[in-house]
């Protein structure tokens, strides 16, 4: 019953704490801006208007602030209030754009050979990696010879790299030079990367690949624009440098990993009781073909 009559007054206590007017942190910020002391009464407050929305001011005093999170944004009736920094109209940001130097590409697919060729076309020009800066901007395809999609891309992307001679397009074999996977985040192939002074911008995402979404996209991020308002593929870009054949190729890691697989479950057959069993019926028989021998014997 003591406990009951204990909780009934903590509550009663705990209403009339809140209803007070100024509490806690508010009580502490009067107190220290000087309005606790101003004669102020309850009708002042009620008819008093708000005053109008300039820019720079809301509504929400100090108080209102720091006491509720939800406060920390611009009237909603504020003409003056700006949107996000690079944010459209329609709630869509820009897209990524980067200044490229041109005279950087040869109308062809440069295919990397080795470690140094590929550090050697990615490198920057320069010291500077801010966007806004004139530098190294390359294309870059991560592809298989033995992937189908890869093989499907290639005229396209052999198409491209005529339309855009300031820009240098390139092309990587991630089978081959798989450490580049981890660093720049390919999880699919193929996947087109655009760089800036070696480091990767923007990465094309598009389910049509063709040579004008391709240009469609360089455009949109280096504002360099195409040769050809309508780019083709010619026959000559079914032949290179990117192959638009399947080849196979001997994968050794997946016959290693089947290895393992045949080891493993060979380690763990002779612990099963199958394997057990097995094994007493094959000396029971051996036994009963030695007694069978002797016998006759």
């Amino acid at each position: 019953m003591m406990r009951w009559l204990k909780f009934l007054t903590f509550l009663v206590i705990c209403r009339h704490v809140h209803s007070l007017e100024l509490k806690g942190l508010q009580l502490l910020v009067s107190l220290i801006s000087g309005e606790f002391m101003e004669p102020r009464t309850r009708n002042e407050d009620e008819t008093a208007t708000v005053p109008a929305t300039r820019e720079g001011y809301t509504n929400y005093t100090f108080i209102d602030f720091i006491t509720f999170p939800g406060k920390k944004i611009c009237d909603k009736n504020d003409p003056n209030k700006t949107l996000n920094q690079g944010q459209k109209p329609d709630g869509r940001r820009p897209p990524i754009k980067v200044k490229c130097l041109g005279g950087r590409g040869n109308n062809t697919v440069h295919v990397v050979q080795s470690m140094k060729d590929a550090l050697t076309v990615l490198a920057p020009h320069g010291n500077s990696t801010k966007r806004s800066v004139e530098g190294n901007c390359t294309l870059v395809l991560f592809y298989t010879k033995s992937c189908l999609s890869s093989a499907v891309v290639a005229p396209h992307y052999n198409a491209l790299a005529r339309q855009f001679p300031d820009i240098k397009v390139a092309a990587i074999d991630a089978f081959k030079f798989y450490t580049f996977n981890t660093e720049f985040g390919i999880v699919g192939l193929p996947t087109i990367m655009l760089f800036h002074q070696g480091r990767p911008i923007v990465k094309f995402n598009d389910s049509s690949a063709t040579v004008n979404n391709f240009a469609n996209f360089v455009t949109k991020h280096t504002g360099i624009k195409a040769v050809s308002n309508s780019a083709y593929v010619t026959s000559e870009d079914f032949q290179g440098p990117l192959s638009s054949k399947v080849e196979k190729e001997p994968d050794p890691y997946l016959y290693l990993a089947w290895a393992f697989i045949a080891v493993c479950g060979g380690y763990y057959f002779t612990k099963s009781k199958l394997y057990t069993q097995i094994i007493e019926m094959i000396k029971r028989n051996w036994q009963e073909s030695e007694a069978q021998h002797e016998g006759g014997s």
